[in-house]
């Protein structure tokens, strides 16, 4: 086994066990980054337009980063781009393989952002007089951290939540207008919630007794 997974396990493992005296236990953080030599980062994809998904790839990795200072993380770009790069066509074991010898990194992070469409829910407050118009938003985020040499999956997590997003109205010509006119305004507070859920195992932690 390699020296890069023995580390990720150990950590892992560690964190399981809880100390002897006082309360609490000062725990180290589950995923152990310190343990690779350079980490490879693909741009999430998404189904979302415009720059939500390069805005999530990057507020991930200014997050890893504030966990754990001094990971080195190359930044490889958006996944059709380093598929081109390596002669494949999608991501899979062979792929990471070949993402390792191609930019020289130990570890590859992939990601993928799903958002659903502002969905209007309309509350007559009075008759013919107000209508306020507020929408639900939904997005899912995965990540997973991949060994270079192997292409095994070391690492994933998944979060997903709702957010009713306001203010929202109706329009002379009487379509519902949703008060965020853009993907980045309607879900960046999603996406950077969704984003912390998922680096809370590179942070070390408190266990109480």
């Amino acid at each position: 086994m390699r020296p890069a997974t023995m580390r990720i396990l150990l950590g892992a493992a560690l964190a399981a066990v809880c100390g002897c005296g006082g309360t609490k236990t000062w725990m180290p953080p589950r995923i152990d980054l310190q343990a690779f030599r350079r980490i490879g980062l693909v741009e999430f994809s998404s189904n979302a337009e415009g720059r939500l998904p390069t805005l999530a790839s990057q507020d991930f990795l200014q997050k890893l980063q504030a966990a754990q200072p001094g990971v080195p993380v190359l930044e490889l770009g958006g996944e059709d781009r380093v598929l081109r790069a390596i002669g494949r066509d999608k991501v899979d074991p062979e792929a990471i393989r070949a993402i390792g010898k191609k930019f020289d990194v130990d570890a590859v992070i992939i990601g993928n952002l799903e958002v659903t469409e502002a969905k209007p829910r309309l509350d007559v407050k009075q008759v013919f007089s107000t209508i306020d118009v507020r929408a639900d938003v939904e997005a899912a985020l995965t990540a997973r951290i991949l060994e270079a040499e192997n292409g095994a999956t070391l690492w994933t997590r998944s979060a997903r939540s709702t957010e009713t997003i306001a203010k929202a109205g109706l329009g002379r010509d009487g379509n519902i207008r949703i008060g965020a006119a853009d993907p980045e305004a309607t879900y960046g507070n999603l996406v950077q919630d969704l984003v912390d859920h998922l680096t809370q195992d590179f942070l070390p932690y408190w266990v109480e007794q």
